[in-house]
């Protein structure tokens, strides 16, 4: 019964990301583990709208640090 839009969801796979977004997360991807190959390349095709993507997870932390900084 928790509305769960708007939570970041962070994930290495399109699999992962798809199963945050159909809950109304917001879908990050991190280009590690099955993600890696697509260093330098565009991101794999299906991504949820709004994906955005980091190098990794402490990329992806700073961002969400950012963020709440920001907003506070």
């Amino acid at each position: 019964g928790v509305s769960l839009r708007g939570v970041p969801a962070v994930g290495d796979s399109l699999r992962d990301l798809q199963a945050g977004a159909a809950v109304g997360c917001a879908p990050h991807l991190v280009l590690t583990g099955k993600s890696e190959a697509y260093r330098g390349l565009p991101p794999p095709e299906g991504l949820p709208p709004g994906t955005l993507v980091h190098r990794d997870l402490s990329a992806f932390a700073d961002f969400i640090l950012a963020d709440d900084a920001e907003n506070s």
